[in-house]
């Protein structure tokens, strides 16, 4: 297969995958703003980046985390819990009624008791260090890099295509 061809299939691809990101961050953009869902899903998952160090050495700080909602949760999962204005990611150490007890592996003491009803989901997957990636993204220069990205992708296999070989 020769390069121009394999650049252009790539270009689709790459259009697709951007276009499937696009709609998807369109989708959780709109739910968190218009209907002021502070973890908002697709098909039951959400994602979480770990902004602190107390589920060390699990789960560090900088890690993506991918959760679901699960219909029942037991002593030794981790879930992510609305906790005040937060959200928080720990281990379930006992559960007594409707109400659980959680700590970080790396903490000293349990959290208070927390209703099971105000958990989001179960970590079911761990990309370590991809959140401080998504951060960087949506900074300013992530922003512009993305851009540069994507324009690149898309100019340099039609600068590919309009050069005449050498004959």
């Amino acid at each position: 297969m020769n390069l121009k061809k394999f650049l252009s299939i790539g270009q689709k691809i790459l259009v697709v995958l951007l276009g499937i990101i696009l709609i998807g961050n369109l989708y959780l953009l709109t739910m968190q703003l218009v209907f002021k869902q502070e973890l908002p899903t697709i098909f039951g998952f959400g994602q979480v980046i770990v902004i602190s160090g107390s589920m060390e050495p699990t789960i560090s700080a900088g890690d993506l985390l991918i959760i679901r909602e699960q219909s029942q949760y037991q002593v030794d999962d981790i879930v992510t819990y609305e906790w005040g204005n937060s959200l928080c990611t720990h281990r379930i150490v006992s559960i007594e009624g409707d109400q659980m007890i959680t700590k970080g592996d790396a903490n000293n003491t349990t959290d208070e008791p927390t209703p099971i009803a105000l958990i989001n989901g179960k970590v079911v997957f761990s990309i370590p260090g991809f959140g401080n990636f998504i951060l960087f993204l949506k900074t300013p220069f992530g922003l512009l890099l993305i851009a540069l990205t994507a324009i690149a992708l898309v100019e340099v296999p039609n600068l590919l295509n309009k050069r005449k070989p050498n004959s």
